[in-house]
């Protein structure tokens, strides 16, 4: 079976007791051959509605300076979305921002449940391996997630920067919101959407809040860049640093 996810694995003799896996649902577009892309144009796949633009790299970035570990998908959430439950009406979409997608049009059970066995249930399974190995190791598991919003199209026009969402547990959410508003950045309190609907992959793995964790979206004009990501992936490593300190 075609592995659905890579990581990285840090483990440096705990000159840290806490540890951080920074996730990326969306960190892909990768649409195997067999699919003949889900019907859609070359412009459509390298869109925001195949994957979270930016994302992956902010994700290494802010892993490989902070030493911590990164868990990545490495297929479309066209194909099926990652954080999303199995019974969401947007586990598989059919429409994407007002672009029709063909190959999810008349999908039956029998291609979803496939779908769900080649890539949702392996990613889940590894990245639910990933964070039992890691909390025999460190004192703290944190899990901190790495998403991307689009800030305009026909419908919508977003002016927030950065997007805390959250739904039980607020530990990582409250510190960062403080300083994120104390430097002027125009932060969402889970917005652009809510933490409480969009969060599935913190809130399983999380075990509904028993883990601290805090998904962190990024306006995609702002990290679509290296320069972006290095601006941005420097402000986040003191933040992150000072979680794996306390």
């Amino acid at each position: 079976m075609k592995q659905v996810f890579k990581s990285n694995e840090f483990d440096r003799i705990k000159k840290h007791k806490n540890h951080i896996i920074f996730i990326c649902d969306h960190a892909s577009n990768h649409i195997p051959k067999n699919f003949f892309n889900l019907g859609l144009t070359k412009k459509d796949i390298v869109s925001h509605i195949a994957w979270d633009i930016g994302a992956k790299n902010l994700t290494i970035y802010l892993a490989e300076k902070l030493k911590q570990s990164y868990f990545l998908s490495d297929f479309s959430r066209l194909l099926i979305d990652p954080n999303r439950k199995l019974n969401s009406k947007d586990l598989i979409v059919k429409n994407s921002f007002n672009v029709h997608i063909s190959g999810n049009a008349r999908i039956n059970n029998s291609l979803k449940k496939k779908r769900i066995e080649t890539f949702y249930k392996p990613y889940h399974c590894n990245l639910w391996k990933l964070i039992e190995k890691k909390k025999k190791t460190y004192r703290t598991v944190k899990l901190i997630s790495i998403h991307s919003f689009t800030k305009k199209s026909e419908i919508i026009d977003r002016g927030t920067e950065i997007g805390l969402l959250w739904n039980r547990n607020m530990n990582l959410f409250l510190p960062i919101f403080k300083i994120l508003k104390k430097k002027n950045i125009n932060t969402g309190n889970n917005l652009p959407y809510s933490g409480f609907f969009y969060n599935y992959t913190l809130d399983k793995h999380s075990k509904g809040g028993h883990l601290d964790n805090l998904s962190v979206e990024f306006r995609n004009d702002l990290i679509c860049s290296k320069k972006g990501i290095k601006k941005w992936g420097m402000f986040f490593l003191n933040i992150f640093n000072e979680f794996l300190n306390d």
